[in-house]
Parts: structure tokens; sequence; C-alpha cells
């Protein structure tokens, strides 16, 4: 999903995007080309027909592939069981989703027997490409299915930085904007996005398309340019990128993200929370986000600066010129408002305490966030309680506040992700002795039939959801129980000598 309007504000700010036909892209050299297929799987649900569907997903895959001819590489990533954080965001989107006499999306979602399908069809499609198609068959081609745990951007992100040279040429389709701030973070010299223009989507027709490619060294360059020339004259602490970018990341994670809830109230854009981080850098004394870990003395910092913008609105015409040691009654009695309506803790009640945990929450969200986006977290079961952030003036005072350390937990299996994300309305994609546990008096209030606000959705009890599950477990088919195991990466090549298509299993 990513970060609403990031794509074009970077553009906009940093002017890395170049259009390109798809008759010029013979002026580009890729070798390693990494396919992100969540997009093009949903753009190809045309029709009710399962075949079809196919047909159309692999179609698109090959026009591709032919497009960019790739001389080493073809990545192909599907998204895999998320983690949790990711989970709340998806349920979300899957209870708006629903509509009754159209092909259900939600079938694209891990553990259904559609993904499974797709995933079958895939496989059986890339062994007939490398047999027949040269393109294919002088490349190797490493595909990564639903049925292997993991968001398909990270699963690319994965391989690139594991990859071994730093001078290849990678390029990553996809229009995710969680690709640009991965990219950044795991660097790579030749590395480019690459998107269909979402104004020109027209079908399978790549003819017609507007392609554009994000050049990723480009965007690095014009950060070190921007951010370095603030040690000019003087420098205040040792000048890093790699710490500079990971701030940056930090930044936009303030904006908008898929695991926590966009700061609230944060009145300005990207440009001037830029300029205010600018300005503090030399009162932080280092990076906020630092060796690994978030510094909440300087992050106070930032809250503080971002808070005086959340209480403009509240000033009078006097305060607006002088310093104010206390917050007005008008702007109190809004934080209260607020609380009330967003977070269910009412006025007369201890707010201040109620609203610790929430806290605390968020910033270890962001934590989170950045040691996901790293690729040293293994905690998959983290998440945000709720869909609304604490107010920004409730960050400025972090001092009591404790970020845990993350414990390693493992992905939910297939069948576990479906119960967590699914609407009741959806529940025939569901192996049948699951389908009426959503009606179970046990766990029925976190499927309701009737949200009038979809941000009123209950959040499910992880343990007494599994332990319901598990009570019916040995009622699945032998078919069901295949489905609700964890895949492999698998290795396609040819090879010249027997004239075969051989497959492999890679490790993760």
């Amino acid at each position: 999903m990513g970060i609403q309007g990031f794509t074009k504000w970077i553009k906009d700010r940093y002017n890395i995007v170049s259009p390109i036909e798809k008759k010029n892209f013979d002026k580009i050299r890729v070798d390693n080309f990494y396919i992100e297929m969540n997009e093009i799987i949903h753009e190809n649900l045309v029709t009710n027909v399962e075949a079809e569907i196919f047909s159309a997903i692999c179609d698109y895959v090959n026009e591709l592939v032919l497009m960019v001819k790739p001389k080493k590489l073809i990545f192909i990533a599907v998204d895999g069981v998320a983690p949790r954080a990711k989970m709340n965001e998806q349920r979300k989107r899957r209870f708006i989703k629903t509509s009754s006499g159209e092909f259900d999306s939600n079938s694209v979602t891990p553990g259904t027997s559609f993904m499974e399908n797709l995933s079958t069809h895939f496989k059986e499609f890339i062994h007939n490409k490398i047999k027949n198609d040269k393109v294919w068959k002088s490349v190797k081609i490493i595909y990564s299915g639903h049925d292997v745990p993991g968001e398909g951007e990270h699963k690319i992100l994965k391989h690139i930085r594991n990859s071994e040279s730093k001078s290849e040429s990678d390029c990553i389709y996809g229009r995710d904007s969680d690709l640009i701030l991965l990219g950044l973070m795991h660097y790579k010299p030749n590395l480019k996005i690459l998107s269909s223009n979402e104004f020109s989507l027209s079908g399978n027709n790549l003819n017609s398309r507007i392609f554009e490619i994000k050049f990723l060294g480009t965007l690095r360059r014009k950060l070190n340019e921007e951010f370095s020339k603030l040690w000019n004259p003087k420098p205040f602490f040792e000048f890093n990128i790699e710490s500079i970018i990971k701030d940056f990341i930090l930044l936009v994670l303030f904006m908008g993200n898929d695991f926590i809830p966009t700061l609230s109230n944060i009145n300005k854009g990207l440009d001037e929370i830029i300029s205010i981080y600018k300005k503090i850098l030399k009162e932080c004394g280092g990076y906020i986000y630092d060796a690994g870990n978030l510094n909440k003395k300087r992050l106070e910092i930032i809250f503080k600066k971002l808070g005086v913008l959340e209480r403009e609105p509240f000033k009078n015409s006097k305060q607006k010129f002088i310093e104010v040691e206390s917050d007005n009654e008008e702007f109190l009695r809004w934080k209260k408002k607020y609380y009330r309506n967003n977070m269910m803790i009412k006025e007369e009640q201890d707010q201040k305490h109620l609203i610790k945990p929430y806290i605390e929450s968020y910033i270890e969200g962001l934590q989170w966030i950045l040691s996901y986006y790293e690729g040293s977290l293994k905690s998959y079961r983290w998440f945000y309680p709720g869909y609304y952030s604490p107010l920004i003036s409730d960050l400025e005072d972090l001092e009591t506040i404790e970020i845990k350390n993350f414990k390693d937990e493992d992905y939910y299996k297939p069948l576990e992700q479906l119960m967590f994300v699914l609407p009741i309305k959806s529940k025939k994609l569901l192996p049948v002795a699951y389908q009426n546990l959503m009606s179970d008096p046990r766990i029925e209030e976190f499927y309701p039939t009737n949200v009038n606000v979809i941000d009123n959705l209950p959040f499910i009890n992880e343990k007494i959801l599994l332990s319901v599950l598990e009570s019916a477990k040995n009622n699945l088919t032998n078919e069901e129980k295949q489905r609700n195991e964890f895949g492999n990466v698998l290795l396609f090549e040819y090879d010249e000598l027997s004239k075969k298509v051989g497959m492999q299993i890679l490790v993760p």
C-alpha cells in the first residue's frame, strides 16, 4: 500500500523520475530484474474465471520480461504471510473491499485455494517459458511464492542485500512507495525502480502504457548534496549519509506507513518536517536513529518542534508572538475530545495515564519499522493496538518510555493469517472447518457484520483465536493442511547439457 502522496512528493522535490516508453527500453541495461507481483495480480482480476485471470497475469509478466530483457536473473516475488503489524492494515482494507456478485479480491491472500492454484499455474508457466523462449532460457529464475512468508518487496530487498556483486544493474518492478525507502536503505549504485504510471493503466497492453523509472542512485546523491551542506563551513558531528538516510526514512514514516498510524494532526507536509530536522541537527548532537536504535532525547527534540505546529491553531493573536509556559484551555479541551473520539478515553478518566501505553507502543513501532526495513528484525507478531497515534504534544517527554527489545517470533501460518484478516463475507475462502468458526461465540466479536466506521474494527486476540483454530485443525482435509504449510524459494535454470529445465530449493 505504501505512503500516500510520497511518490509524487519525491518526484517533484528531487526530480529522480524519468518517463520511458516500451520501445525505448533497449537503451537501459538490466542484469537482474525483480518483479513484485502484488500490483500485477490485482490489476488482472478482470473476470470470475480463474484460468483467464492466471493467463492474464502470466501474459503481463512475460511482456515485462521481454521488454526489460534482463541479462542474468529474473526474481519473481509474491506476497506471503505478512507481519502482524501489517495484518491490521490488511484487515481494514479487506473489510472495505468485499462486495457481492463479483470476484472476491480477498482471494489474493496467502492460504486461499486461489493463491495455491495460481502458484501451481505460475510454476508451470515459468517451466514452459524457459523451455521455449530464449530470453527466459538465458537467465536464472527465482520464484518466491505466496507460501514463502514475507512481503514481496522485503523478499526482493533481502536478495539484493545479500547479493555479492555491487556493480550489476538491478531493476525492481513495483509501484509501492515502500520500495523507494527500502532501496535507499539497502543501496546499490545501479538500483532503479520501474513502474507503470498509475494514471495510464490500460489493461495488459504494455504498448499503450507510460512507464517511469526512479533512479535511486540519483536520489541518494541529491540527499547527500542537500544535507552535507549543513556541515559547512563548520561540522558539528561526523557526517554519515547512511545515518542521514535512516533519519530521512524516519521522517517519512511520520506521514504514513503500513504498520502504525500516521502521526495525528501533523499539519505540515514533509517539506516542513525536513526543514525542522535540518534546524535541530546541531542541537541533537547526533542522528535520531543511531547505531540501530532510536535516540529518545533526540526524538523528543523534533517532536517538541512539531508540537509547536500542533498548538498553533489554538493560540490567540498575542500568544503567537510570545512564549507560553502552559497550554490554553481550548487546546486542552481539543486534546480530550481527540482521545475520547479516537481511543475511547473519556474526559473524566486519567487520560495522561491511559494514553501512556499508546505512546510506548507508537515509539516501539517506529523502532520496529526501522529494524524491519534494515532486515535485522525477526519479531513478526508485534503490532500497534490502535487506529490512531497519540498527539504530537504527548510525544514530547519520552524519558520514562522504555523501548523494549523485540523477541524473535515466527510468522503466523497461512490459514491463521486468513482468520486474522478476512471479513465474514469472505468466509468461503476459508477451509470448510474454519468457516463457521467466525460465528463461534468465543470469537464472533472479531468478525462484525455491520461496521459503520472501519476504525471501530475490534483487534483480534491472538491467544483466543489460535486456541479456537487448534480445536478445529483435525477437521482440515489433507489439501487444506498442505495449504497451511510454508513452502520454499525455487530456482529454475536451463541446463544446456541435458536440454532440460532444472529446479532446486533455495534457502529463503
